[in-house]
């Protein structure tokens, strides 16, 4: 019986590794098969010492924005605990003291990782968001019924005599009663168990399971690290369209990564362009309109109520400091005042507000949009 009541059948766990090869060098995948990070060396530092020390919690809470590499963190963490197996700084082998770890860097091919990069290693678990087939979208919490497997999962026996170790993605859309399960988890955490939440916004949590685990906060990439990952992802844009990426995605990779795949830099060029002499021409607006609210236009509509907020905002922040507006936004509705952008602001975050809570056609919602940067 499980920590809820409900009565648990226990699954013969199958060891046996994976045939599959590692992924490729510098590759973008999922977290569990990433095989580089970047921009949080400190953290890495941090949780190195942990280990190194013998200290290690029975939970952690890997706090901050969405996109920032939280969960690649934890995936390598867990694939060097995986690996190394428990480590016990007071105690000798018969060939003298074991060297402290100074990386988290474990080779992709070596079993334990390779095991954990397909989804098969007997000492891991992992649980996010679903996704929700007939909608097409991500469920908006992790469900009570995942949270319920961990507890089972954690009491078990290592099967290696090392760690078990579970990670929960989005950990702060938990329902309450979810994060309950967690805290009973959290007040008898079972011996050499260590419990990974990601949460984009820590103070969703209780306080109960803030105060049981450890808080690492992680904060936003700076412009070199997301130079670099942008490289990577894309070594054929331009100088310009990188700096208007970090600009927009501000610190974020994971929403630079989207911006790339939705052509986010040549709405930019687009909007202002439409925009820099006063009200477009509205044949040029309801050309735009058609495109964003189509069949299969969601991410091109997101990225367009994005990008329109983010150039607004950047525009009135930097008229109200006087000073010049990032590059791509020279132009942008120059002939407005502060006054009149922040009025526009207020007026389109309550209209888009209105169209949502209503369902609105996404049409009329974008020509309702210029109406009122034209006004």
């Amino acid at each position: 019986m499980d920590l809820f009541g409900d009565e648990i059948e226990e699954e013969v766990e199958d060891t046996e590794e994976t045939a599959e090869s590692a992924p490729p060098e510098n590759a973008f995948t999922h977290p569990r098969a990433m095989n580089f990070a970047l921009g949080h060396a400190e953290i890495e530092k941090r949780l190195l010492g942990m280990y190194n020390s013998g200290r290690m919690p029975h939970a952690v809470v890997f706090a901050g924005r969405k996109g920032i590499g939280k969960a690649t963190m934890a995936y390598r963490f867990a694939r060097f605990l995986l690996k190394n197996g428990i480590h016990d700084p007071n105690q000798s082998s018969m060939f003298g003291d074991t060297p402290a770890a100074a990386s988290l860097d474990v080779n992709p091919n070596d079993p334990a990782a390779r095991r954990l990069a397909s989804g098969g290693h007997a000492d891991f678990f992992s649980t996010e968001k679903k996704f929700d087939e007939d909608k097409g979208v991500y469920k908006d919490t992790l469900e009570v019924a995942e949270i319920r497997k961990i507890a089972p999962f954690l009491r078990m026996t290592s099967s290696e005599g090392g760690w078990r170790i579970v990670i929960a993605d989005d950990a702060d859309s938990m329902t309450r009663s979810a994060q309950n399960g967690i805290l009973k988890i959290l007040e008898e955490p079972p011996r050499n168990s260590l419990l990974i939440l990601i949460a984009h916004r820590a103070g969703a949590l209780i306080p109960t399971i803030r105060s049981r685990a450890r808080l690492i906060n992680f904060l936003p990439l700076n412009n070199p690290a997301m130079k670099e990952l942008i490289a990577k992802a894309n070594p054929n844009l331009s100088t310009r369209d990188t700096e208007t990426l970090i600009r927009l995605s501000e610190g974020s990779f994971g929403k630079a990564l989207q911006y790339m795949e939705s052509g986010m830099t040549d709405t930019l060029a687009s909007l202002t362009q439409m925009l820099k002499d006063g009200p477009p021409p509205w044949t040029s607006v309801h050309k735009l309109a058609d495109s964003l609210s189509g069949s299969g236009s969601d991410p091109a509509y997101n990225a367009f109520r994005e990008i329109l907020d983010w150039t607004l905002r950047q525009t009135a922040r930097a008229r109200a400091r006087g000073e010049p507006p990032p590059a791509p936004l020279q132009d942008f509705l120059k002939n407005s005042s502060l006054e009149e952008l922040l009025k526009i602001c207020e007026n389109l975050e309550d209209h888009f507000g209105r169209s949502d809570a209503a369902n609105l056609d996404r049409r009329q919602t974008i020509l309702g949009a210029f109406s009122l940067l034209a006004a």
